[in-house]
């Protein structure tokens, strides 16, 4: 058993590029290059957590179908064990098609599938225990295990003398009952909130960091950072120090599709290994330097020795 556990959506991402614009009813465009990965906010940050050298296990669902295959290979192939994976044989794998413009930024065409159906039931209770990490990942888009479900989850794991964390996905159409509904009850349980500044908007209805941290602590979060793309992470810890981690800068932007979970790997490595916040969110943001510069979610992550000279 290893000491970080990784709970969440499992997909498989078409990732077309350039896509900058979208045909008319009936019309066509033509797109450079089509990449097939795994994607998914467990599966990629389980990935890339492997390819930085650092062992993790996960919990996810799939459908007993090809695309579902093709996460478990995927995950075998980089050294994930696989044996939490749930197959579903009554739906089809999460699928997600991401249109990646010129300048590297994305928007996402989505199936949930496997992952709407993924429970509470996928996650035994033995498998809560000798855990350092717990991290839920996907929040807004599991169906059966957002809101009370995720509560109880964490409040157990964080029983049983783990910390945890929770990141969500951002819904653009999603109203901010539906947000209170799946992200508020799980936050009295969470040792660190990640999510990005459009998601920490959308829950809050704020725009300032700062504030919406400070809601988020209201609301019983113990540490916050939100995940703010070009422009680097803001944290504020539990006794009240606030910093911004700028981004590092990178020769060319390739590719954002998984930035952010790339960003969570290297965060969780950071802390596995007892950093202070800011230090891991610096490492988070040296991952996602070096993710964002290859066509895929966790394509260009190196090993953690790799990312670390990126900070000196």
């Amino acid at each position: 058993m290893n000491d970080i556990l990784v709970i969440g959506i499992a997909t498989v991402d078409a990732i077309g590029r350039p896509i900058d614009e979208f045909p008319a009813p009936g019309g066509l465009r033509f797109f450079d290059r089509l990449t097939l990965s795994t994607g998914g906010c467990a599966i990629n940050c389980s990935i890339a957590l492997a390819k930085l050298g650092v062992p993790c296990d996960v919990i996810a669902r799939v459908g007993a179908d090809m695309l579902g295959d093709f996460v478990v290979a995927e995950l075998t192939r980089h050294g994930v064990r696989t044996d939490a994976v749930v197959r579903d044989p009554q739906t089809s794998t999460a699928f997600t098609f991401a249109c990646v413009s010129s300048t590297g930024e994305r928007c996402f065409f989505h199936t949930m599938g496997a992952d709407a159906r993924l429970c509470r039931a996928d996650v035994p209770t033995e498998s809560l225990h000798g855990r350092k990490l717990v991290f839920v990942t996907g929040t807004m888009v599991m169906d059966d295990l957002d809101g009370a479900p995720t509560a109880a989850l964490l409040a157990e794991a964080r029983a049983a003398g783990a910390k945890t964390l929770l990141d969500t996905v951002y819904v653009e159409t999603a109203p901010r009952a539906e947000w209170d509904k799946r992200v508020l009850p799980a936050l009295p349980f969470v040792d660190y909130f990640i999510p990005s500044h459009a998601e920490a908007r959308a829950i809050s209805g704020q725009q300032d960091p700062s504030a919406i941290a400070r809601e988020f602590q209201a609301r019983g979060v113990r540490h916050v950072v939100i995940k703010l793309g070009a422009q680097g992470a803001f944290c504020r810890s539990a006794d009240g120090r606030e910093c911004r981690i700028p981004a590092l800068p990178v020769a060319k932007v390739v590719d954002t599709t998984g930035a952010g979970d790339c960003w969570s790997a290297g965060f969780l490595a950071g802390l596995r290994q007892d950093l202070p916040i800011a230090e891991a969110a610096r490492l988070g943001n040296a991952v996602a330097a070096h993710g964002i510069q290859a066509a895929g979610a966790t394509a260009g992550v190196p090993p953690l020795a790799v990312a670390r000279d990126l900070l000196r």
